[in-house]
């Protein structure tokens, strides 16, 4: 069993990073296996590039998206000593932080893009991901990143952990 658990700082994630170290757990056999995966964001490049404020912008940019790379890189090594002292064989545990670009309007879309990608490209047999529920005008609108990899996830299990 590969499991693919979708992580951001929310007490849902956190949920679904305690209902995985279970899943594994009851697993038998030992080739089974779980992926935190965690989506950063970062400016794109037209942005970037179209700056009137020059190398200055770029800068900033650049340290920001650092910054949130190793934030990111610390929230999925935080929850693997949660998945650890869970009991979880630290060898069966694999993390990826992907970084994608995003203007703060699309970060759902762009986050939600990202595990599909990873969902489909990583052949996972379930997956778990928070539902921090959202703002319900925006819901209607959007629908949540939840409910965006729900409409993907054809033939896998899905657990949705609810805050």
């Amino acid at each position: 069993m590969k499991v693919l658990v979708a992580v951001d700082n929310s007490d849902a994630s956190k949920k679904a990073v305690s209902f995985a170290s279970r899943l594994i757990l009851g697993e038998k056999s030992d080739s089974a296996s779980v992926t935190l995966f965690h989506v950063v964001e970062s400016l794109p490049e037209f942005i970037v590039a179209r700056s009137t404020a020059g190398g200055a912008f770029a800068t900033v940019a650049q340290e920001w998206s650092d910054i949130n790379l190793k934030i990111g890189e610390q929230l999925l090594e935080a929850q693997k000593q949660t998945l650890v002292a869970a009991g979880v064989p630290a060898a069966r545990i694999h993390t990826t932080c992907r970084q994608k670009e995003s203007l703060p309007e699309s970060s759902r879309v762009v986050a939600a893009l990202a595990i599909i990608e990873e969902m489909k490209s990583g052949n996972y047999d379930t997956i778990v991901i928070g539902r921090r529920g959202t703002n319900a005008l925006i819901s209607s609108f959007l629908g949540g990143v939840a409910e965006k990899v729900a409409r993907e996830a054809f033939g896998r299990t899905l657990c949705i952990v609810d805050a």
